[in-house]
């Protein structure tokens, strides 16, 4: 393209006005946000329906026992973790599987620690009592968490090639199925009474969605 300016002829390039213009819009994450959050959903209700048949119960109404709640959870981050895998990206797959392990790891340490604690509390009437019950699912929440980091670190990474990964706020609040299952599985009044143990498999296929997300 020619201009004339004062006498001056300027010549103007619209190569690069065009491809300036040009937009490549990126792929939206819509659908597998969608198939991965499907996946988490589906390994989560299978085991609950199991759970169900063997109890003669409806879903919603199952009794949740140490068994039964990492049963549903591992399940659950399962079903997440491949339906991850099988549908995102090939080189995201390492991060998911070692996203899985964490998050495996993160529901079932500290739900086994503060298991075993009211299970002490049990055998000793000493400990047998509302202090020594919350202390110890603080403490089984809060050490089973970072245990849970440790190992899963120690078992994606064990040469310790890459940096550790760490606890985030969000895995706290993942943890909230922990907190939950100890009242369910103390058999607290106040868990009775909410029915607690429904918001479970919602938390499970949460965890399940994380880790197949994750890249």
């Amino acid at each position: 393209m020619i201009s004339t300016v004062s006498g001056t002829k300027v010549k103007y390039d619209i190569r690069a006005y065009r491809n300036h213009r040009k937009v490549i819009p990126e792929k939206s994450e819509a659908p597998l946000k969608a198939k991965i959050a499907a996946g988490s959903v589906v390994g989560t209700v299978m085991p609950l329906l199991f759970l169900a048949k063997k109890q003669n119960v409806k879903p919603h109404n199952v009794k949740y026992g140490i068994k039964e709640l990492l049963l549903v959870s591992t399940c659950g981050i399962a079903g997440g973790t491949a339906s991850g895998i099988i549908f995102d990206e090939k080189e995201h797959r390492k991060q998911k599987i070692n996203e899985g392990v964490f998050q495996f790891m993160n529901a079932s340490v500290p739900t086994l620690l503060c298991g075993g604690l009211f299970k002490l509390s049990e055998k000793f009437k000493k400990l047998n009592n509302n202090y020594f019950k919350i202390g110890g699912t603080v403490a089984g929440l809060f050490g089973g968490m970072h245990i849970a980091a440790a190992l899963s670190n120690k078992i994606n990474d064990p040469h310790d090639k890459v940096p550790d990964r760490k606890l985030t706020i969000l895995d706290s609040v993942a943890n909230l199925d922990d907190a939950l299952g100890v009242l369910v599985l103390t058999k607290v009044p106040i868990a009775e009474k909410l029915h607690v143990e429904k918001i479970l498999p919602v938390i499970f296929s949460w965890c399940g969605y994380r880790a197949g997300m994750s890249n």
